[in-house]
């Protein structure tokens, strides 16, 4: 397998920078969710993954200080086509232009910047076209995923400790996805199952896609949670059900509450990260 990963960020998104986000308190009072600016001090990377010929992009979030490269978090978007909405399309991603670079590449610094608030991991964002869902060539993950991830991490790693030093050798990897993207999060898990490496899964609201179970998404060896708004009877650990009528307060995203609880609930779940 021939893998090249290339950084192609400009320095200004390179170098430390803060980022500020709206987020979700992590102590709810009462019965409404309360929310507050987060700044947090991040670098973004966004690097070009060529494997055997096909081009895959991934976006990579370090926050300031960040040394241990063996530890990730891998976050899944939701899918870039749903139903008549097209955010970015597949023809535009080998040069990640159109939606890719103008819609889909903020989930590095949304969400990184929430993760950068508790832990110093490197947070992954492969970005995943429709194709990619068929578990193909066309998805970056479906052979040799562990090395995969090696290359990518290696080259993140080169980026801040420049010494020559070999391929990071993970030893966790937590893995995250919002709405429609537990399909690509779910296939993923997949193909890493027989590597053990998979410590933790989280899912953001998928329960509220019509015909996603009100489940846990598991993993053999993993922590299981999922942040929803659908109830269900006798839920397990790990099952974390917020009411719709809870997030009336917020301001942010017009108190949405499926998009409230995928851009910004990852800070109160890296919180209790088993990541690092």
């Amino acid at each position: 397998m021939n893998i090249t990963v290339t950084q192609t960020n400009p320095i200004s998104l390179t170098l430390p920078h803060n980022v500020t986000n709206p987020v979700i308190k992590p102590v709810m009072q009462g019965n409404f969710l309360e929310e507050m600016p987060l700044t947090t001090t991040i670098h973004e990377l966004l690097l070009k993954v060529t494997k055997d010929g096909t081009v895959f992009w991934v976006g990579a979030a370090v926050p300031l200080g960040t040394t241990d490269f063996t530890r990730i978090q891998v976050f899944f978007h939701p899918t870039v086509v749903q139903g008549e909405v097209v955010h970015a399309r597949d023809a535009d991603y080998p040069g990640f232009t159109g939606g890719w670079s103008a819609s889909l590449q903020r989930y590095t610094a949304l969400e990184g910047g929430q993760l950068a608030a508790s832990r110093r991991v490197v947070m992954l964002v492969p970005f995943t076209t429709m194709a990619a869902l068929g578990n193909g060539a066309q998805n970056m993950f479906t052979t040799e995923p562990v090395s995969t991830l090696r290359h990518v991490t290696a080259a993140v790693q080169a980026t801040f400790l420049p010494f020559g030093l070999p391929q990071p050798q993970l030893t966790a990897v937590g893995v995250a996805s919002f709405s429609s993207g537990i399909t690509a999060m779910r296939m993923f898990i997949g193909s890493m199952m027989s590597s053990g490496l998979v410590r933790e899964v989280v899912d953001f609201d998928s329960p509220f896609i019509i015909g996603q179970p009100a489940a846990l998404t598991p993993s053999p060896g993993a922590v299981s949670s999922c942040y929803t708004q659908v109830p269900r009877a006798n839920p397990p650990q790990g099952y974390r059900f917020l009411p719709a009528s809870s997030f009336a307060g917020l301001t942010s995203y017009n108190h949405n509450p499926h998009a409230c609880i995928g851009w910004m609930l990852y800070h109160t779940a890296m919180i209790t990260s088993v990541i690092g």
